[in-house]
């Protein structure tokens, strides 16, 4: 077991990133094992070198230690792209040119609550691609669900039953795995 503790440096520690530190150091420490600190800073926008050194300061003051250096999504953007790269290689990821406001807008997204992306980029012909292309507008990739789950032998419905909150029922999506920008999306770090 490895331990770990992965705030998003965009402001100061509150009680509930502080409990959620102290239970995870414990079970580290607890059964002799590492205990790690991974900065979530991919949001180049409210990620801050200085929100990051005042987390490390408060943990610190606690007496929760960590082993090993802070590991920083932001600079693990090689391991992304190796992962990504992969999934292009199994042919399950595929560009995407869709708004958030497009997709809300779209009659075919379904509209339970969720926002789901439609599937408007998933089979572009070659036209229709090579106009999306020739536009300039940068793609996201986004993960081809189905054709992952093909891939993996497995089905795209999913169904989690809580104890407290009761079964929950819906279909994976195509989600997103780099944005338009060439930022990794959240997930995509958090895995690899």
């Amino acid at each position: 077991m490895t331990g770990r503790f992965a705030p998003s440096p965009t402001g100061d520690l509150h009680l509930g990133n502080l409990r959620t530190a102290l239970v995870a150091w414990l079970a580290a420490r607890s059964r002799r094992a590492s205990f790690l600190v991974r900065m979530e800073d991919l949001d180049r926008v409210t990620s801050s070198p200085e929100h990051e050194r005042r987390q490390l300061d408060d943990l610190a003051r606690l007496g929760l230690d960590h082993d090993g250096a802070v590991v920083r999504q932001s600079e693990r953007f090689d391991l992304y792209e190796a992962a990504l790269d992969r999934l292009n290689q199994l042919g399950v990821t595929y560009p995407c040119w869709c708004t958030r406001r497009e997709i809300r807008e779209a009659a075919s997204a379904p509209h339970d609550g969720v926002l789901r992306y439609p599937g408007t980029c998933r089979h572009l012909d070659r036209r229709r691609l090579e106009e999306r292309w020739a536009s300039g507008r940068r793609p996201a990739l986004r993960l081809d669900a189905a054709a992952a789950a093909a891939h993996l032998g497995i089905d795209t419905e999913l169904e989690v039953v809580d104890l407290v909150a009761g079964t929950y029922r819906t279909s994976v999506d195509d989600l997103v795995l780099r944005r338009h920008d060439g930022v990794p999306a959240y997930h995509v770090a958090v895995v690899v």
